[in-house]
């Protein structure tokens, strides 16, 4: 099964559900990511802080929407890589 540090580039869909599928947090949890079919090709789903702003602060010049992490998982969105980075330096 691929990791995060297997993946070079942009995963390819099979790689986004491995990723999605290895993600043990809370499906009820609320993130956020850009809708189906958006021009900005997101794949990813970003974690929220306390304040319901994106940990990563976005990369994309397009809206995102709240969605259950279920919900993003099952619409073939991945963890947004970076939000995890930043997460884990924080519980250092």
């Amino acid at each position: 099964m691929p990791t995060r540090e297997h993946i070079d580039q942009k995963p390819t869909s099979e790689q986004r559900s491995e990723l999605a599928a290895q993600d043990t947090r809370d499906d009820d949890d609320r993130v956020a990511t850009t809708p189906n079919g958006a021009y900005t090709g997101g794949y990813a789903y970003h974690e929220l802080n306390e304040d319901g702003d994106i940990v990563c602060g976005g990369h994309s010049e397009g809206r995102f929407v709240e969605v259950t992490r279920a919900e993003a998982k099952r619409t073939g969105k991945t963890p947004c890589g970076k939000c995890e980075w930043i997460l884990g330096r924080k519980q250092k």
